[in-house]
């Protein structure tokens, strides 16, 4: 029987994991999501557990890769990690982190990106059927520039074809949800990261909840750089070793995530380490 995939990603990343902590003299604690899984509320439970196993600790590197997901359970997940932490909070971000993600990232004293890292905007998501999520920002501006469309009698159908998709509640709130977001954003940076400058938590979290005109725009290192974010580097061959982590990942989960079809497969998570990955495996197959 040919070995399960991420029991073989288990057993490269933790020998590299080791190292990294023994490079860096402190904790260190993968948090990954493959691009089938969101950050979701049955994730806050298995990753309290995990960090309740820790303990407080003085310092913690957080390795993060997630497309996003609940903002909601993002911000609470950010705060458990600020809650365990009483010396320096570092997300490393190698490659991934978007939306929601971006938006737990925010509960870092300072990140490590590399030059082919992304964040993204945080905005609100509502959730369709079969788990898919899709920006409320996009569908808006979808219904903007169909109205603004020569399509005859199309045009009534596609617009009713779009409404569908958003939740008249949370289309009346919009801009109290808008506000929301800003919100936990601006709370997440101002407990750590711009403790001493709440004006920068807010201003950052402004741009970051509705600053941008697509919700897939990347968030780039420069950006980071740009927006104000605090930002640390590795020593080079602690970051060789973190991007290895990150080709494992890429070249283990990932590619056994895509093959994978929605219908024939189911969520699963993983201890990894001190962290936690959660990906999808075979609905034959039972967590291990």
């Amino acid at each position: 029987m040919a070995e399960d995939p991420l029991q073989l990603f288990k057993q490269k990343a933790e020998g590299l994991l080791t190292e990294i902590e023994k490079k860096r003299e402190r904790y260190v604690f993968p948090l990954m999501w493959s691009l089938s899984r969101y950050i979701s509320k049955p994730d806050v439970g298995e990753i309290y557990e995990r960090l309740r196993s820790l303990g407080k600790v003085s310092n913690l590197d957080v390795i993060l890769f997630s497309s996003g997901g609940d903002p909601d359970q993002a911000y609470l997940i950010g705060s458990m990690l600020q809650e365990v932490v009483e010396g320096k909070l570092t997300f490393i971000i190698p490659r991934f982190a978007k939306s929601a993600s971006t938006l737990m990232a925010c509960a870092a004293d300072e990140l490590v990106m590399t030059p082919a890292s992304e964040l993204g905007p945080v905005d609100l998501m509502i959730e369709k059927e079969g788990g898919e999520l899709i920006s409320i920002l996009s569908l808006l501006e979808s219904l903007r520039v169909v109205a603004k469309m020569e399509l005859g009698e199309a045009k009534k159908e596609v617009i009713q074809n779009l409404l569908q998709k958003l939740p008249p509640t949370e289309l009346g709130d919009y801009n109290r949800l808008s506000e929301h977001m800003i919100d936990l954003a601006e709370k997440l940076l101002s407990r750590r990261m711009f403790k001493e400058d709440k004006n920068c938590a807010h201003q950052i979290a402004q741009k970051l909840c509705g600053g941008y005109k697509s919700h897939r725009a990347c968030i780039t290192l420069a950006d980071a750089r740009e927006l104000g974010f605090k930002l640390s580097n590795l020593p080079p061959e602690v970051m060789d070793m973190v991007w290895n982590l990150n080709k494992l990942w890429e070249t283990i989960v990932l590619k056994y995530d895509e093959e994978l079809s929605s219908s024939d497969s189911k969520p699963i998570s993983l201890e990894v380490g001190r962290g936690i990955i959660f990906s999808v495996c075979p609905k034959k197959q039972g967590s291990k």
